[in-house]
């Protein structure tokens, strides 16, 4: 087994029931009508943070709440204890609140609708504005050749999606071969994250706009480590049962695996089919993926 750290950085909603519909409330809507409070606030207005723990925090991003993770992790176990306990404390946070007269509730699934007419009288406020651009941190494409990432006005669209990003350090390799590292996860981890989301329809609406099987960005962490953030999986797996999650961690030290012994005939053999299962949420197909890779 390599000696790899880990981290996430996964986002969730606060949200509203609408005409039976779930539809997201930014934490910079509610600072303006809910009387919600930052902690500490960003030069540029982008990442306030409202709740600051030991290990870790819960800011802004977007329209969404963004977990970091103050340290790193070195195994399954110790993810899932930090997931439970930083999406516990932050879905009883959300209780104190309504908006306009409505409960919020914390949603934890990879697309959510969202109102514009709610947000318009705001919009000349940074932090409300922030929640209508899509692109603006760059990240990267292992598979898409020439990928640019483009800063987009999303004033129109009217959802927003979750990440589940997943940070992997340890190996030189890295640093020395970041764009292959991802194609090698994407076999791995982003087959074993579609083949078991409960949510392939709203998988497939948010891979339209994120979680293209090959995004990724290099990491240059404080301590000094360098690895990669994939970005393909959405923020279902951070749902998973501790069993799901140690499963999770094996895949995940299998495509690292192959990646230190350079096994280019895994990318061959599966990367095509791969591309598929994650873009379509085909869940069989995944599942048939891994079950050959199980034997490779």
């Amino acid at each position: 087994m390599l000696d790899l750290k880990f981290g996430t950085d996964p986002e969730y909603f606060s949200s509203v029931k609408f005409k039976g519909k779930d539809f997201a409330i930014s934490p910079a809507l509610l600072e303006k009508d809910s009387g919600l409070k930052y902690i500490l606030e960003d030069v540029e207005e982008k990442h306030p943070i409202y709740i600051l723990e030991k290990d870790f925090s819960w800011m802004m991003d977007g329209v969404a709440w963004e977990l970091t993770v103050r340290k790193p992790l070195k195994s399954a176990s110790e993810m899932f204890k930090i997931l439970t306990e930083s999406t516990y404390v932050l879905s009883q946070f959300l209780s104190q609140f309504k908006w306009n007269g409505m409960n919020l509730n914390f949603y934890r699934k990879p697309a959510i609708r969202l109102n514009p007419e709610w947000y318009i009288p705001y919009i000349n406020i940074n932090k409300v504005y922030q929640g209508f651009i899509f692109g603006c941190d760059p990240d990267d494409d292992a598979i898409v050749q020439n990928y640019i990432c483009k800063t987009r006005n999303v004033l129109n669209h009217n959802w927003r999606y979750g990440g589940g990003h997943i940070h992997v350090s340890g190996i030189p390799e890295f640093h020395s071969f970041p764009k292959e590292s991802i194609l090698f996860l994407a076999t791995t981890v982003g087959n074993y994250c579609i083949a078991n989301s409960p949510y392939p329809e709203l998988e497939k609406k948010r891979v339209l706009t994120y979680g293209r099987p090959g995004r990724y960005r290099e990491q240059f962490y404080p301590n000094g480590d360098i690895g990669v953030e994939y970005r393909s999986p959405s923020n279902s797996w951070t749902s998973f049962s501790e069993e799901q999650m140690e499963e999770l961690f094996y895949f995940i030290n299998r495509g690292c695996e192959f990646l230190t012994k350079s096994r280019q005939d895994i990318i061959e053999k599966y990367l095509n089919p791969t591309i598929v299962a994650i873009t379509q949420a085909n869940i069989e197909l995944a599942k048939s993926i891994l079950n050959d890779i199980v034997k490779e």
